[in-house]
């Protein structure tokens, strides 16, 4: 059985011993971490957080901040203006549509593919790209959240982005 009360001396994966000050880290005796393991903690994040940010943020039409939590800054920016315009782009026809209608602008008892018909046309294809990019910036951002983690394990701590 495991004794909480126990102190772990040694690494149980690399054995690396944790009572040991690391690189450019000092201890004074008497000091509150004296004789106290010492683990370094690497840069870490979570892809749950960055797909939860990136769900959240595509909600209230701000896709890409779960790439900026990343650290993947420029392509968040990226894909956040591109969620941006899209979006406006959409709200701008939704609003417009009805007063076309009101005002006649727009012939919506016709057969044809209006004004009317193109509108809600466009308006759908803007919708759908939307959707896409909401959907795959979510997993995008997981993915990326998983390989910072790969990354910093394999070079020893150093943020790769």
């Amino acid at each position: 059985t495991l004794d909480l009360n126990q102190e772990i001396k040694n690494c149980s994966k690399c054995g690396i011993d944790l009572q040991q000050p690391t690189e450019g880290q000092q201890e004074q005796v008497g000091s509150p971490t004296h004789n106290r393991p010492i683990v370094d903690q690497l840069p870490y994040k979570s892809p749950g957080t960055a797909a939860l940010i990136a769900f959240i943020g595509g909600i209230f039409a701000l896709p890409g901040l779960g790439h900026i939590y990343v650290g993947k800054v420029g392509k968040g920016f990226g894909i956040l203006i591109s969620g941006i315009i899209i979006y406006v782009l959409f709200v701008i026809m939704a609003i417009s549509l009805p007063g076309m209608l009101l005002l006649g602008l727009v012939e919506s008892s016709t057969g044809d593919a209006g004004s009317g018909g193109i509108i809600f046309i466009v308006m759908f294809i803007l919708g759908i790209a939307y959707l896409v990019l909401w959907i795959w910036q979510i997993f995008n951002a997981r993915k990326l959240a998983k390989k910072f983690n790969e990354l910093v394990r394999t070079n020893g701590g150093k943020e790769p982005w």
